[in-house]
């Protein structure tokens, strides 16, 4: 707390300090030293882990193609486990009804990507097809990246919320701390952005059983 931040050209803030022996800045301590490094170029840590910054709403064409890549890499996951490539299509339109029924039912605890993996697990189960032997965390790591690129469906500040809390592993304080805003308005993101990820994947399960017929 305390710290100088900078205000880097894609939007994002990030701490400058001078914290001696770890980090030696002394010129952040006056005015003077703070506007010579105006325009210094900054990695952005942020912008290399995918935080977006613009709160505007995906294009149709945009969200065409996220919901058609996370109906291949379900599809792909299935076929992982189930070598007939019908049976796999069956039962991938049986996640579907699964999604659509239990999308609400997701605990706030639960991480996005284990929930998903329960839900073809059991539905490959359901179809009668025995699956190796592989803990719930190994199977949901795989089906991560997926996840992860379906939230690229929710406008900034909701995704940046889920990515901070869902792969980043932050609390709401620490969620607080890093975005200079309120512990409330935290928390208030987080769970907007786990509502609009419950109307988003009820949005694909749509889409999915139109693509069908």
């Amino acid at each position: 707390m305390g710290d100088w931040r900078a205000i880097l050209i894609c939007g994002h803030r990030q701490h400058i300090r001078h914290n001696p022996p770890l980090v030696s800045r002394p010129w952040v301590l006056t005015e003077e030293g703070r506007s010579r490094f105006l325009g210094v170029a900054l990695d952005c840590k942020a912008c290399d882990e995918g935080e977006p910054v613009s709160d505007a709403m995906v294009l149709p064409d945009a969200l065409e193609a996220i919901y058609t890549q996370f109906h291949t890499d379900l599809h792909r996951f299935i076929l992982s486990r189930v070598s007939d490539p019908g049976t796999a299509e069956a039962i991938l339109q049986y996640v579907y009804l699964m999604i659509h029924a239990h999308a609400g039912d997701r605990r706030e605890s639960d991480r996005l990507a284990n929930w998903l993996y329960e839900i073809v697990r059991n539905a490959i189960i359901d179809y009668g097809h025995a699956l190796p032997e592989v803990n719930a965390p190994s199977g949901a790591a795989e089906l991560a990246p997926a996840v992860r690129a379906f939230l690229a469906c929710l406008p900034g500040k909701a995704r940046q919320a889920l990515i901070m809390t869902e792969y980043q592993g932050l609390g709401v304080r620490e969620i607080a701390e890093r975005l200079d805003i309120s512990p409330a308005e935290a928390e208030s993101r987080v769970r907007g952005g786990r509502e609009m990820v419950r109307e988003a994947l009820s949005d694909w399960c749509h889409w999915a059983v139109e693509r069908e017929s």
